[in-house]
C-alpha cells in the first residue's frame, strides 16, 4: 500500500485544530483532476461545524466534461485558476455570499465589520501557494511544484475583505483504496522518489489506453500499441544492457501527464 504522512503533517493538523476556533471560514482546495481522490476525510471530519468553501484547482488540466458534471453536484463550489487576479474577486464573492448570514447577525448586534478569517487547506501541490500569492498581489508563500514545499502556517492580510491562514498540505495517515494513493502520486501529490515507479506508471499507461486511447499515441507518434516498451523505444531511453529502461521511462510519462502533454484528463472516473 502506498502511504506518506511524514511528521510535518501530522504537526500541521494538530495545528488546525488549535486555531480553528480563530477560523470563520475554510477554503479546501480539490485537484480537478482528481476530485474525489484529494478530498482529505480528516480535514472535513475536522471542520465539520464550519462553513466550507470548496476550490477546484488546474482544471484546465482536466476533463472539462466530467468537471462540468462533477459542479452540478457540489455546493459552495468555485474553479479557480490560481494564477488569475480574477480568483480575487470570485473568492471574495463567494466567501461574503457564505458568510452573509453571520454578517447580518453582527450588524444587527451593532459589530464592526471585520475580515472574515479564512483557513486555506488541501493535499500537497494543489496549489495553495500559487493562489495565496495571486490573491496576495506578492510573493508571500514558497511555490514549486513538488509536494511538501509549505511546512508552517502563516496569516496573510488578503483585503478589507478577509484574511487567510496557510496551511501545508497534509493528507491522511491510511487510504482505504490503494488507488487512491496511486492518484495522488500520478498528480505529484506524493514525492515520486519514494514510491515504486512501476506500480505507478503501469496504473497511469493501463488509464490513459482504456480512456484517453489515442493520448500516448499522439504525444509520442507511435504507430504501435502504447505500452513502456514501445513509448521507451521511441524516447531511447535504454539501460547498459540495452532492454528499454523501464523506470525511467514510467518516470518520464508520470511527468508529462502533470505537466499536461496529453491533454485534459481526470482520474477519478464517479
Amino acid at each position: 500500500m502506498i502511504q506518506w504522512y511524514p511528521g510535518h503533517m501530522a504537526k500541521a493538523f494538530k495545528e488546525m485544530e488549535e486555531k480553528i476556533k480563530l477560523v470563520d471560514l475554510i477554503i479546501i482546495l480539490l485537484d480537478a483532476r482528481i476530485p474525489n481522490s484529494s478530498i482529505n476525510p480528516k480535514l472535513y471530519e475536522l471542520f465539520k461545524n464550519k462553513k466550507i468553501l470548496t476550490i477546484l484547482t488546474k482544471a484546465d488540466k482536466a476533463d472539462p466534461k466530467i468537471t462540468s458534471s462533477l459542479m452540478k453536484k457540489m455546493n459552495d463550489t468555485i474553479i479557480c485558476d490560481a494564477r488569475n487576479k480574477e480568483a480575487i474577486k470570485l473568492i471574495e464573492n463567494k466567501a461574503l455570499k457564505i458568510m452573509e448570514e453571520k454578517i447580518l447577525r453582527d450588524q444587527k448586534k451593532g459589530l464592526k465589520f471585520r475580515p472574515i478569517r479564512t483557513m486555506i487547506v488541501g493535499i500537497p501541490n494543489v496549489g495553495k501557494s500559487t493562489l495565496i500569492n495571486t490573491l496576495s498581489g506578492k510573493k508571500i508563500a514558497s511555490v514549486a511544484d513538488k509536494p511538501g514545499v509549505t511546512k508552517s502556517q502563516q496569516w496573510v492580510r488578503i483585503s478589507k475583505t478577509f484574511e487567510l491562514l496557510d496551511t501545508p498540505g497534509v493528507l491522511w495517515p491510511k487510504f482505504d483504496d490503494e488507488t487512491i494513493g496511486i492518484k495522488l502520486a500520478c498528480v505529484g501529490s506524493i514525492k515520486l522518489d519514494i514510491l515504486p515507479i512501476d506500480q505507478i506508471g503501469e496504473y497511469l499507461v493501463n488509464f490513459l489506453n482504456e480512456y484517453y486511447p489515442t493520448s500516448l499515441k499522439n504525444r509520442y507518434k507511435l504507430d504501435e500499441d502504447a505500452d513502456v516498451f514501445s513509448i521507451g523505444k521511441k524516447l531511447n531511453f535504454y539501460n547498459h544492457d540495452k532492454d528499454v529502461d523501464i523506470d525511467k521511462t514510467y518516470e518520464y510519462i508520470i511527468r508529462e501527464f502533470q505537466e499536461g502533454y496529453f491533454g485534459k484528463i481526470t482520474l477519478d472516473r464517479e
